[in-house]
């Protein structure tokens, strides 16, 4: 897969991905740095850097994904090879403040483990992806039914699109096909999905 400018990179293709970005593909480290972004920001800040030294620590977890990404022997395994960098650095940022902590082997770490995150995260931004590419008319109504803080007002959703109330739901029993056929799509299904 080539890329360039208004590549539609789909969820599940990080190797084709890293390969566009190790051919100098601008438009792919944008998707990159796009994708998993969020991801290396919530671990920083997680760990406890304010939000000056995370986007410092962003930048350089950032600067060696590029110098380093043609290392990356498991392509694949991308976003495993970021939480592992932005650990790194969020534990070089804390020992040069002088509040880094070694951990005990033994200490129990009652958080979620890293690669329940990671797949719960993974996860997520797949159904994300899947949202992004309905029609226009369904991404508002899913918006408007399920993701706003809100209370839904059927009159002012049926206003704001255009529709009786009455077809509300059978409208949203169609998105949600739509969004079903995505989302088997790039592989999760109703029996493989937690």
């Amino acid at each position: 897969m080539t890329g360039g400018p208004g590549t539609d990179w789909q969820p599940s293709d990080d190797v084709a991905l890293v390969a566009a970005c190790l051919d100098g593909d601008a438009a792919a480290w944008e998707c990159l740095v796009d994708r998993y972004g969020r991801l290396v920001y919530a671990i920083l800040r997680r760990g406890g850097l304010a939000e000056a030294d995370a986007d410092d620590a962003f930048q350089n977890v950032f600067l060696i994904a590029y110098r380093h990404l043609g290392q990356l022997r498991e392509r694949e395994r991308l976003s495993s090879w970021l939480i592992t960098t932005a650990k790194r650095e969020l534990w070089r940022v804390g020992k040069r403040r002088g509040d880094a902590v070694e951990l005990d082997e033994a200490t129990a770490d009652e958080r979620v483990a890293v690669e329940d995150d990671v797949v719960r995260w993974d996860r997520d931004r797949l159904v994300r992806d899947a949202m992004g590419r309905l029609d226009p008319r369904c991404q508002d109504l899913l918006t408007s039914l399920f993701l706003e803080p809100a209370e839904p007002r059927y009159r002012e959703i049926a206003a704001r699109l255009g529709i009786a109330v009455g077809s509300i739901g059978p409208t949203r029993a169609r998105c949600f096909r739509k969004l079903e056929a995505l989302l088997v799509e790039v592989g999760i299904d109703r029996d493989t999905s937690p």
